[in-house]
């Protein structure tokens, strides 16, 4: 009797084990993760970071956000990849993916297209960002769920800039973007694609002696310990963009679809919230607390420089259009 007594509590305390179990399993959330090319603090991350906290709140835990920060899960073009066949949810990426798939229409970034923010707001909240946005989820399945301002793009190096002449025989590292290299080239500078990862060690090692970026990228990556003057060029307004799977997407529910959708609207606008008046706030940090120093430059004279190059692209390798309707912000 005593046997069947133990026996029996023993099959209780396996079946309630298994219905524990078998609870936990199906309260398990949903894995949602984010392919970032940006580092942890930056205004994009923070962005983020609340769009994991509204989404958290939002499906009462059923999806949990995971932030891959720094380039972790690959490179802006390796993102894009993933995100196209639906093995990542959600990127965090510039626009090299752009220059890379669609370059007809890789003019938004080019040294003086633009040459102040409400021009760069006037392209990406109007019909041409939303053409290449379009044009991008016909044919890749990649949605673009949010737009940040990251800020103008300033070069650093270790010798002091003041004009367009100066800058003959730079050896500068850019992304591999062909009408950048296009530009820099026309100014003289020696430009080099070098991986965003091993940046810091070739300004370090002097394998290149200059970089641009904005102020935030300079200073969440600490290119300001191997660089010592912060030069305005402000030669590209950057954007960085936020972008969905649509593989992923539509196997959703609609009222997950619209939570989704909300939340990472409301985390676009916060992130901007960050940017508002944020290369002034970096370009401080970098001077006052980091010793750069800042050489403002005749920016008139940089974009006028730049001119014949632009006119040979629009001519030759953009489409037509697009550059067109871009004119008519400036």
């Amino acid at each position: 009797m005593r046997k069947l007594v133990l026996l029996g509590a023993a099959v209780i305390v396996v079946l309630v084990a298994a219905q524990v179990f078998a609870g936990g399993a199906a309260e398990r959330a949903q894995v949602v993760n984010v392919a970032s090319t940006f580092p942890g603090g930056s205004p994009q991350d923070e962005g983020l970071n609340r769009f994991a906290e509204l989404v958290a709140e939002r499906s009462n835990g059923r999806f949990e956000v995971i932030i891959h920060t720094g380039g972790a899960m690959g490179s802006e073009r390796e993102t894009y990849e993933q995100l196209s066949d639906g093995s990542v949810e959600f990127g965090a990426v510039g626009t090299n993916d752009i220059s890379t798939f669609y370059p007809a229409y890789a003019i938004s970034e080019v040294p003086y297209i633009f040459t102040n923010i409400d021009q760069f707001w006037g392209y990406w909240n109007g019909p041409l960002g939303r053409e290449i946005h379009d044009l991008q989820e016909e044919q890749d399945g990649v949605r673009t769920v949010g737009v940040v301002l990251r800020g103008a793009r300033y070069l650093t190096t270790n010798r002091p800039i003041e004009s367009v002449e100066d800058v003959r025989g730079l050896s500068i590292r850019l992304p591999p973007v062909e009408y950048w290299f296009a530009v820099w080239e026309h100014w003289g500078t020696l430009p080099e694609s070098i991986d965003f990862a091993e940046v810091y060690l070739a300004l370090q090692t002097g394998t290149v002696e200059a970089q641009e970026n904005p102020p935030e990228t300079i200073l969440n990556y600490n290119f300001h310990e191997v660089q010592d003057y912060l030069i305005a060029t402000e030669h590209i307004f950057s954007a960085a963009r936020y972008q969905m799977s649509m593989e992923w997407f539509n196997r959703l529910s609609q009222d997950d679809q619209e939570m989704f959708l909300q939340a990472m609207d409301e985390a676009t606008e916060y992130a901007n919230s960050l940017t508002v008046d944020g290369d002034e706030r970096f370009v401080r940090q970098l001077v006052e607390e980091h010793g750069m120093t800042l050489i403002e430059v005749d920016q008139e004279e940089w974009a006028e420089a730049a001119r014949p190059v632009l006119e040979r692209l629009a001519a030759e390798e953009w489409d037509p259009d697009h550059y067109a309707g871009l004119m008519e912000l400036q």
